[in-house]
């Protein structure tokens, strides 16, 4: 039996049988990217996470190459099923980098952690009491009703001023759904005034 050749349509070439197989493979495998790239698998905006409700702005003083702690992000899961943090990041970043984040749980009667430079000590506040078994917060486990205060160290890359619109924390079920949700607070490191910043910035 003679092998058949096909010609492809509008192509003005002749391609054999086995070449039409890959050729097809080739697209549908830029289809599969494609369909990944154009965000058909984005990420749902979740309600699993209290990030709290007041909108505010965050301020330390610091020079460039300074690594600063902003502590006062308390994260209270009010779901009711089981999430895991897959991720924190900054929105809208401009000279500024996210060191570290790590939850810690806080006794009845302590306060959030605050601000200051990181590492921090107690030599000012006193840190909480499970400090020292403090967790990376990306691959932490979240049950019903947790409640942790979640601390980010963010380096500032400015001559100027570093800042941040807010931060995004993104999260999975036990089923592998993705979520997002993001705080209500800008983050500023400044080598000027922290009430410059304040005056310049009432959209936040």
């Amino acid at each position: 039996m003679a092998k058949k050749i096909c010609l492809e349509k509008g192509t003005g070439f002749i391609m054999a049988p086995a070449l039409i197989k890959k050729k097809v493979f080739v697209i549908l495998l830029l289809l599969v990217v494609s369909v990944i790239s154009s965000g058909c698998f984005a990420v749902k905006a979740g309600t699993s996470l209290d990030l709290g409700h007041s909108p505010g702005l965050d301020c330390v003083p610091g020079e460039k190459g300074a690594v600063m702690m902003f502590g006062d992000t308390f994260v209270r899961h009010v779901g009711n099923e089981e999430v895991t943090i897959t991720g924190i990041s900054l929105v809208n970043p401009e000279e500024i980098t996210l060191a570290e984040a790590v939850l810690v749980e806080l006794g009845d009667k302590e306060s959030l952690v605050g601000f200051g430079e990181w590492p921090p000590t107690d030599e000012i506040f006193p840190l909480p009491a499970e400090w020292e078994n403090r967790v990376e917060a990306a691959g932490t486990v979240l049950e019903p009703g947790a409640e942790l205060n979640l601390i980010v160290a963010l380096q500032s890359n400015a001559d100027d001023t570093a800042s941040a619109q807010s931060l995004a924390i993104t999260y999975e079920n036990a089923a592998g759904k993705a979520f997002e949700q993001k705080t209500l607070v800008s983050y500023f490191i400044t080598s000027r005034t922290c009430e410059e910043i304040i005056d310049e910035n009432h959209d936040y």
